[in-house]
């Protein structure tokens, strides 16, 4: 790598390091209490879970988005010798924007794992709640991930098997991007059937608030991985020599990554700017 690459890696390890650490040193707001909650005014053990839940979510999506983008640099450095930033420049394994924006989703999906099923010893002291699950939030934002991400598939597939095993990075892309998904889809399933014990009003109050910003914060990560997974594959689309399907190409994916961050940031673990308690007086 010539000088001018070095200074830029550097500089962008540091900008991460430093964004990732404002991120965790950051405290939790009152008002992101209240918006989780629902409530201006939640009890203050209720304030505790709501606050520790917020912490998490946030601390995961912080590391996830560092891993990512030194994932990238260490990645462009050893394998690429170049490291760029932008959908569609070189191999997305090399792009810090492409990392960071999958390290944010893997990061932010990693912060809904404790809701896992794990295997108990069964307890006469325990006993499960019959109230019936809420079906899994934004089904409609899952649906479309799933068909952008199958769409993907498909025409990477297409493309390496009419150009070759030069355009496999094409297909490595839409593979990566499914994986996303996936994990995506198991964790909404996990948020929305997880078994509960019979609870207190208040634990199942707590409960449920948490569960449903979990269901539609999934559900936008979802969609975002796979319109960043189709992104890259519209990228990745071999030249049909015309100035109009290049204009095209070049609009998608500015739309891709745009959608990407709306979605990444509508997804986040804050309240919205603006967004008031319920009663509150604008």
């Amino acid at each position: 790598m010539s000088a001018v690459p070095v200074v830029l890696v550097t500089v962008l390890a540091l900008v991460a390091g430093l964004v990732a650490a404002a991120v965790l040193a950051r405290p939790v707001r009152a008002v992101d209490v209240a918006w989780l909650a629902g409530d201006a005014y939640p009890s203050a053990d209720e304030a505790a879970v709501y606050e520790r839940y917020l912490r998490r979510h946030r601390r995961h999506r912080a590391v996830g988005g560092l891993f990512g983008a030194a994932f990238a640099v260490v990645t462009g450095v050893a394998w690429y010798g170049s490291v760029h930033a932008g959908i569609g420049t070189g191999s997305p394994f090399a792009d810090v924007l492409w990392c960071a924006l999958a390290g944010i989703v893997c990061g932010a999906l990693s912060a809904e794992t404790f809701r896992f099923d794990r295997p108990r010893r069964p307890s006469a002291r325990t006993a499960a709640s019959l109230e019936p699950h809420a079906p899994a939030a934004r089904a409609d934002l899952a649906r479309v991930a799933r068909v952008l991400v199958v769409c993907s598939l498909m025409v990477a597939g297409v493309v390496v098997a009419v150009r070759g095993l030069g355009s496999l990075g094409v297909l490595t892309t839409a593979v990566a991007g499914a994986a996303m998904v996936g994990v995506a889809e198991v964790t909404r399933a996990s948020i929305a059937g997880r078994r509960r014990p019979v609870m207190t009003d208040a634990a199942a109050r707590v409960d449920a608030r948490i569960r449903a910003f979990a269901g539609v914060a999934v559900a936008r990560l979802e969609l975002a991985a796979a319109v960043l997974t189709a992104g890259w594959v519209v990228s990745g689309l071999p030249d049909q020599g015309g100035g109009g399907d290049d204009a095209v190409r070049v609009v998608l994916v500015l739309a891709a990554l745009v959608a990407t961050l709306v979605l990444l940031h509508r997804a986040a673990p804050r309240a919205p700017r603006g967004w008031l308690p319920p009663g509150a007086l604008a």
